[in-house]
């Protein structure tokens, strides 16, 4: 659990955009982060049912960061822009155990989820029953999380940043584990997708099939 900074972009090579977060990594001191660039090949057309976002294509997080202005180290690649920016707390709620070299993209795919609340819930009772309810369910319920992270959004630092109250972040050891891992049987999925309306609005709630890569 800890203060992350994360990053939504736009357009850009998926490999400037993850020099650019090494950079970036080194310009603000921070001490370890990670970006997903949107999948493609064989990979995205498997995982292509959760393609819901059309705004951002990529996610770069920041843990641990000096530099007070971390946007004012930012530097878009050619053809990449800022869509969003946010301040989050991050809860690692299954971790999985590093294996590959450094330069190498981690193994599977990365479903980020970027969430809404329901209209009618305050921030507070949102991040609550995210972090409370629907944390422990996604662990007995879906099995395929190879790893599994909430980014609780605490602040947006653009004005055009958009609204989003919470970024997920669902692994998967591969692409198709997406698919046949997403829940344990058909009761566990009715069961987690009664909860999700419970508290995201899940038509403004959107989703990127990524690869992610450590930095």
């Amino acid at each position: 659990m800890g203060e992350v900074v994360l990053l939504t972009v736009q357009g850009g090579e998926p490999a400037a955009l993850v020099e650019e977060g090494r950079k970036l990594l080194a310009r603000t001191g921070a001490t370890s982060g990670s970006v997903h660039v949107r999948a493609t090949g064989a990979d995205a057309e498997t995982a292509a049912l959760y393609d819901t976002e059309r705004d951002a294509d990529a996610l770069l997080t920041l843990r641990g960061a000096a530099a007070a202005d971390v946007l004012g180290h930012f530097e878009p690649p050619t053809g990449a822009r800022l869509v969003g920016a946010y301040r989050a707390e991050e809860i690692v709620r299954r971790d999985y155990e590093r294996t590959w070299a450094d330069g190498e993209p981690s193994p599977g795919l990365s479903l980020v989820c970027l969430v809404r609340r329901k209209p009618d819930l305050s921030w507070q009772a949102y991040s609550d029953h995210w972090r409370d309810n629907h944390g422990p369910l996604a662990l007995r319920r879906q099995p395929g999380f190879w790893r599994y992270v909430q980014n609780h959004v605490h602040e947006r630092l653009t004005p055009d940043t958009p609204d989003f109250d919470g970024i997920g972040e669902l692994h998967f050891r591969t692409a198709q584990d997406s698919l046949d891992g997403m829940f344990d049987s058909p009761e566990g999925q009715e069961e987690i997708i009664a909860d999700t309306f419970r508290f995201m609005d899940n038509q403004r709630s959107t989703t990127i099939p990524t690869v992610e890569w450590l930095l």
